[in-house]
């Protein structure tokens, strides 16, 4: 499926309670290349389009946030002098 090409599916599944449970998913590289994440789920294909629209319609906005979490993310490892896992 397609929406402004950007590409995204539809996925069935069963819940630990063998309750039937789905979700619109999208992760194309394009679209998520400015936020820091790699994919997304909407139940609705509306909720899905407006996420989509928003990362289309901010690209500024989305690369000055991601650019600000970086830089938080390493002054939070640098201040706790973090060695990683």
């Amino acid at each position: 499926m397609e929406y402004r090409e950007i590409k995204y599916y539809y996925k069935e599944w069963l819940t630990w309670d063998q309750q039937k449970a789905s979700a619109f998913v999208c992760s194309d590289k394009n679209l998520l290349q400015h936020v820091s994440t790699v994919s997304f789920e909407s139940s609705t294909l509306d909720e899905l389009h407006g996420t989509i629209d928003f990362y289309l319609d901010n690209v500024e906005k989305c690369k000055e946030l991601k650019k600000s979490n970086d830089y938080a993310t390493a002054v939070f490892y640098e201040t706790l002098k973090y060695k990683g896992d």
